[in-house]
């Protein structure tokens, strides 16, 4: 079952992977100001859904994380 939170605004959600590992990727909604979303996605399966979010969150916390990569 997936699990979702939300964070610093972003809504976090937690699903299971085919093989039993969990990922997690976090949305932050568009705004009239910004009508395009950040979006963060778990690199790998994690052994829980609470460690794929709390990954997620030190990703959110982290500047260079959100940066655009060219």
């Amino acid at each position: 079952m997936d699990k979702t939170e939300l964070y610093k605004g972003f809504r976090i959600r937690a699903y299971e992977e085919w093989n039993g590992g969990w990922l997690a990727e976090a949305r932050k909604p568009p705004t009239p100001i910004n009508p395009e979303t950040d979006y963060l996605a778990t690199p790998s399966g994690h052994s829980t859904p609470e460690a794929a979010i709390d990954f997620i969150k030190q990703m959110i916390d982290s500047p260079s994380a959100r940066q655009p990569h060219n």
